[in-house]
């Protein structure tokens, strides 16, 4: 029997299968220790399901819920147990700025000038598998971050996108971000509608995705409350007496 012949696209396709195994082994590698994902109570659960088995996911919450921590924590688990599927995670964040102190006026790279926002993300990933392993991520490109004005004709393929602040974010930035989706990507929307500061006139992307996407089957949303709350015990206090003022102001007129 004759043995085949390769030509040289043979040879570029090897190459190139050789190329992504080697990458996906240092993926890997760069992530040295398992990552063990501690639900504290059944609603982390459900988060941690919903991430699983949805292409776009809801996580609402007040501060201290840990919807930060869960995101960045299953993106990491995606990474490394999946690098041929899952070979990035994409931050994004609502960035709201006085109009004389906006981004472009910010000194250094758009990175460099995103960093302080990103600030929440970096240090849970750190929490999770340390500052050495970060760094290695981040160099190489596998944490990446995307200011939302430069994801316009942007296609997100191949990744797990985490969209922090999405009580702040427009209704025509959530089209943007919604329709980036591509394939094998999963999407995170983490916020929290009481926490909204800009734009109170309209609604903000948060709120219409738990209006009118909750029908959608490749969607989900899991609600965390002050129950949920695994930071300082004192945080479910703080909670309840900010929520007895703004009834307050709603019942004098002034919300």
């Amino acid at each position: 029997m004759a043995k085949r012949k390769y030509g040289e696209d043979d040879i570029e396709e090897e190459i190139a299968q050789w190329e992504e195994e080697r990458k996906n082994i240092k993926t890997q590698n760069m992530i040295d220790k398992g990552i063990n994902i501690k639900c504290r109570g059944q609603k982390q659960k459900e988060v941690i399901q919903m991430i699983d088995e949805k292409d776009i996911s809801i996580v609402i919450g007040p501060p201290g819920t840990g919807k930060t921590y869960l995101a960045c924590a299953k993106a990491l688990k995606f990474v490394k147990d999946n690098p041929g599927t899952y070979k990035k995670i994409t931050l994004i964040k609502s960035v709201n700025v006085p109009k004389d102190e906006e981004i472009g006026y910010l000194k250094g790279t758009m990175e460099e000038k995103m960093e302080m926002y990103m600030y929440p993300f970096i240090s849970n990933f750190e929490k999770i598998i340390g500052k050495v392993a970060c760094t290695s991520l981040r160099t190489n490109g596998i944490i990446d971050i995307l200011p939302i004005k430069f994801a316009l004709g942007v296609t997100l393929d191949d990744s797990i996108v985490i969209i922090d602040e999405a009580q702040q974010i427009s209704k025509d930035n959530l089209r943007t971000l919604m329709t980036r989706i591509g394939q094998n990507t999963k999407i995170i929307f983490l916020g929290d509608v009481k926490q909204k500061s800009v734009n109170k006139r309209h609604k903000s992307a948060l709120e219409l995705l738990i209006e009118h996407f909750h029908g959608i089957e490749e969607m989900g949303c899991v609600e965390l409350t002050e129950d949920d709350v695994v930071r300082h015990p004192i945080i479910k206090k703080i909670i309840k007496v900010f929520e007895r003022i703004e009834k307050a102001e709603d019942l004098n007129g002034q919300g």
